[in-house]
């Protein structure tokens, strides 16, 4: 059951970064305020995502290969996230270090969800971590784009 403790943890991690962009969202009422709302209904599908996983590996626990994240290291990157979320909803931060910051988060899980995507066995499960890893990828991405903007 590791594996599903370590999902546990990354869905509360996704519902993290999903809040996040929420905040991010309040602090543009422009066109960037638009795109950081998408990229935070982008992450509550993440969220969904990871349970349909999770519900997987309790059915199917055979399915998967060792654990390549471990629990502390998305602990790590929950714990950064709250500060985020913290350092903008009390204005110590502004709109471009926010996306700057959360642009990290976001290059840094997107390794995370590959290197598990690596060692899970089961094919439906590994597409499903790839897939992930993928959108990260694409919100690292979006964010660079917006960071051009701002």
């Amino acid at each position: 059951m590791m594996f599903a403790a370590m999902l546990d943890e990354a869905i509360d991690l996704e519902e993290k970064i999903h809040a996040c962009y929420r905040a991010l969202s309040r602090l543009s009422d422009n066109g960037l305020s638009n795109e950081l709302r998408e990229l935070a209904q982008e992450e509550k599908s993440h969220v969904n995502v990871l349970r349909t996983g999770k519900s997987f590996v309790i059915r199917a626990p055979g399915a998967f290969g060792s654990v390549a994240v471990s629990c502390e290291e998305i602990r790590q990157g929950l714990k950064a996230a709250e500060r985020l979320e913290e350092d903008l909803l009390s204005a110590r931060l502004g709109l471009a270090d926010g996306v700057h910051r959360l642009a990290a988060l976001e290059k840094r899980f997107e390794r995370a969800h590959f290197h598990t995507s690596v060692e899970i066995q089961d094919f439906a499960m590994r597409k499903l971590f790839e897939a992930l890893a993928r959108a990260d990828a694409e919100h690292h991405q979006r964010l660079e784009r917006l960071l051009d903007g701002v």
